[in-house]
């Protein structure tokens, strides 16, 4: 068992057929085909199921799949560490597009010879990405850590509040402080799916958990900004991010009853064996944050 095969079975695991594989290793199918056939028959194994087109793992392959993943962030930890030069680190990261908004920067400003490739995922898929070794970091809120297992560790880096914001030219802008009454009579921009994991939720997908303040939803838009130009225009009142309102110049209402601002945490998630530079990396972003 060589750690080129190892490369390949993980690459084939995540793209399932061969031809996708090739494209992202840049070699052929043929040659990936004789790698796995190489693997398997140094193991005494079959690892996958053909399914139509695609390769499936079988119960060995599902086995394999996290040791190989263990094997090569150990082996990329000591090539880093045994580098006579610095290298320039590569690393990918997979986060909801409500996260990076705010992160993304953050995380720029303190990755020093780090190259970072982004992907757009919903939190569970971002998760799921980092077990199976197609990226290096998941960018996610705390309410994900039901689903990490042994093999994960999580960093907070900061958090987030959900404020009731308006626009500038709104009519409740000059008052700051507004009640229930006065608040029932504007209408909201809402999102329906969660912009965290995904789910289609329906109108408390914001954070808005106040059954008693009632609100008028009279636009849908799950594009974050899309929402903050109907706020930004005094269209629309919203609940939104902290870090959204002072980007965008939104003017922040405090409501006199009691609406409890919804605040989450915010983590990296990594591999244990993950190299040290990503270990480094996130506790790095935490004084930023």
């Amino acid at each position: 068992m060589e750690i080129l095969e190892l490369i390949r079975f993980v690459e084939i695991a995540n793209a399932k057929t061969l031809q996708s594989a090739a494209t992202n290793l840049h070699t052929t199918p043929g040659a990936l085909s004789k790698s796995l056939k190489k693997l398997e028959s140094s193991l005494g194994i079959l690892l996958f199921d053909r399914v139509g087109k695609q390769l499936v793992l079988n119960e060995n392959g599902k086995r394999l799949l996290p040791e190989a993943i263990k094997i090569l962030d150990i082996k990329n930890n000591v090539k880093a560490m045994l580098t006579p030069t610095s290298p320039v680190f590569n690393c990918r990261i997979s986060a909801p597009a409500i996260l990076q908004y705010r992160w993304i920067g953050i995380i720029g400003a303190t990755a020093r010879d780090i190259q970072i490739e982004y992907e757009t995922d919903f939190e569970l898929t971002a998760l799921e990405k980092v077990k199976k070794g197609v990226v290096d970091i998941a960018l996610t809120t705390q309410l994900i850590q039901p689903h990490l297992n042994e093999d994960l560790e999580m960093v907070t880096i900061g958090e987030l509040t959900l404020n009731l914001a308006v626009g500038k030219t709104h009519p409740l802008a000059g008052k700051r402080s507004v009640t229930s009454a006065e608040l029932v009579n504007y209408p909201f921009a809402v999102p329906n799916t969660s912009p965290f994991c995904g789910e289609l939720r329906g109108l408390s997908c914001d954070g808005w958990s106040n059954s008693s303040l009632k609100r008028e939803a009279k636009w849908i838009v799950n594009d974050y900004a899309a929402l903050c130009e109907l706020v930004k225009y005094g269209l629309a009142v919203a609940y939104l991010p902290d870090y959204m309102i002072e980007a965008w110049q939104l003017i922040q209402l405090e409501v006199a009853s009691n609406l409890n601002n919804d605040t989450e945490q915010v983590c990296l998630i990594y591999r244990q064996h993950a190299p040290a530079w990503i270990k480094a990396l996130a506790e790095e972003v935490k004084p930023f944050s």
